[in-house]
């Protein structure tokens, strides 16, 4: 009788001893699987963000600084410090591009217009005018009362971030903002902008009607007409609508600019003609920059970053004075964390397949085989030698990793879909946290990503972690049924024919 036919029938008797082998691989298998599958997906998942959230680098102008700020007086009273100091320029631009594997940029800007828009209301509407006197004896000493125009004027005034790609502009990037309607802004784009639907419902708009933006005097300077108008009105076409994905809790000392619904995205010719209206702000104390206060620039790599921000510092032809080079990885931080931990998890399962259950199922084979002695002896009486009694066991032991092995990838699936479930349920966003954080330090609303967006993770098997559980599974069997064997390979035929 072959060691096959031997294999099988000794499975089919001792249904017991094979139901409980077969429970041990059939676990390894599944902690396999299933911590293979969610380190994979983790690491895709935690890739793509690394992409999208942490691709680059920025060179920022260290504005406070107090070596390149400028300090001035208004005619009227009062006074502002004005940052004087090295930019970003477009020839620094283009240098950085030339690099292999820097493959795009994104230039922060921003303008405060005026807008015939009915925007949402802050601080500046509820705030209440101050008699002549009053007024006359605080612009002397430089103080902030305020006529009922200058309050108009701030009430219509709102900020502007020209942008030459919107898509790739930090609020969208991130996902703090989304297109629902139309487009984002696009480079080549001429008196184009983007709106809030919040805006859009208010005012009654949609995708190609138009609003007019424009510069009025008392928002930059004291002048006794605070809403006349710089330079030329500017007339956009509303191109495409955007939701905010969180919620902006308002205060007292919020401003209408500083709300995110309130923000108007548009390209680079808008911001030109609002530049070239605010020439004579300030007394004639203008922000003539030759280049740009901050550039983020976008790689192909992101696992290169380090490299080429490296190189970057250490060119000289570039003139670094007083320009930082940093990365901003707050958003991807935020939002790898869930993916963290679940590789941890992962690890766990692997470790716990690997090795906790190999050391189990290689201590039952031992016992298996030690309590098989008579078997063997009186298979070694009848002449079948060594070889033909380990194939045997060997044989067994693969049938039923291959078993279970079946058995396993047809429950991976199911298997997949509930832990996956039940982690990203784990690692759901917590009600009531938001995912971003809209602070107004400064006048200037950011935004940034504070927590996790929801989990997803794949729920397939991949062929190589198919492949490399059934090599790991059958390959713990083979060498546990080798080191079982081996004490019985050394024994002296004398020794064995006592087990009879």
């Amino acid at each position: 009788m072959s060691f096959l036919k031997r294999a099988v029938l000794y499975l089919t008797r001792k249904k017991g001893r094979t139901v409980l082998l077969m429970a041990l691989l059939l676990l390894m298998s599944c902690f396999v699987l299933l911590g293979i599958s969610f380190q994979e997906s983790a690491k895709g998942q935690a890739d793509s963000l690394r992409k999208s959230l942490a691709s680059g680098f920025i060179l920022k102008a260290n504005e406070e600084n107090e070596m390149y700020r400028e300090h001035f007086d208004y005619e009227q009273g009062g006074g502002a410090s004005v940052y004087v100091g090295p930019t970003v320029t477009d020839e620094m631009i283009g240098k950085i591009l030339s690099l292999d594997g820097v493959k795009d940029y994104s230039v922060r800007l921003s303008n405060y217009a005026n807008t015939d828009l009915r925007l949402k209301p802050g601080a500046w509407a509820d705030a209440e005018a101050d008699d002549e006197e009053t007024i006359a004896f605080a612009k002397k000493v430089g103080a902030g009362w305020m006529t009922a125009e200058e309050l108009e004027a701030f009430r219509q005034n709102t900020v502007l971030y020209p942008c030459r790609n919107g898509s790739i502009h930090k609020n969208f990037r991130t996902g703090a903002l989304t297109i629902t309607q139309g487009r984002n802004i696009e480079e080549g784009d001429h008196f184009k902008a983007v709106i809030s639907e919040w805006l859009a419902r208010e005012n009654g708009l949609s995708v190609g009607d138009t609003f007019i933006v424009e510069t009025k005097e008392g928002v930059f300077q004291f002048s006794e007409e605070p809403l006349k108008t710089w330079g030329e009105p500017v007339e956009l076409e509303i191109v495409g609508l955007f939701k905010t994905n969180f919620s902006q809790e308002p205060s007292e000392y919020t401003y209408e600019d500083c709300y995110a619904d309130n923000t108007i995205y548009t390209d680079l010719d808008t911001h030109a003609i609002l530049e070239k209206n605010q020439k004579n702000q300030n007394d004639g104390h203008a922000y003539e920059w030759e280049g740009y206060g901050e550039v983020e620039f976008f790689v192909e790599d992101p696992s290169e970053v380090d490299a080429i921000m490296q190189r970057v510092r250490n060119w000289e032809e570039l003139d670094l004075n007083n320009i930082d080079v940093v990365v901003d990885s707050s958003a991807y931080q935020a939002a790898v964390k869930p993916y963290q931990r679940i590789r941890i998890l992962a690890m766990a399962l692997l470790i716990v397949g690997l090795l906790g259950i190999g050391v189990i199922l290689y201590l039952v084979l031992k016992l298996w085989v030690q309590g098989r002695r008579r078997e063997v002896g009186v298979l070694f009486s009848i002449g079948i030698k060594k070889g033909g009694v380990f194939g045997q066991m060997l044989t067994e032991c693969l049938m039923v990793s291959a078993m279970a092995l079946v058995l396993a990838f047809v429950l991976s699936g199911p298997m997949l879909a509930r832990c996956a479930g039940a982690l990203e349920r784990m690692n759901a966003p917590k009600a009531g946290v938001e995912a971003y954080e809209a602070a107004t330090g400064g006048y200037v609303l950011e935004i940034t990503k504070s927590s996790s967006d929801e989990v997803v993770l794949g729920l397939d098997v991949s062929m190589g972690t198919a492949l490399f559980t059934a090599l790991f599974v059958c390959g713990v069997s083979a060498l546990s049924v080798c080191m079982s064997f081996g004490g019985i390979r050394r024994l002296e035929p004398k020794k064995m024919m006592q087990w009879m």
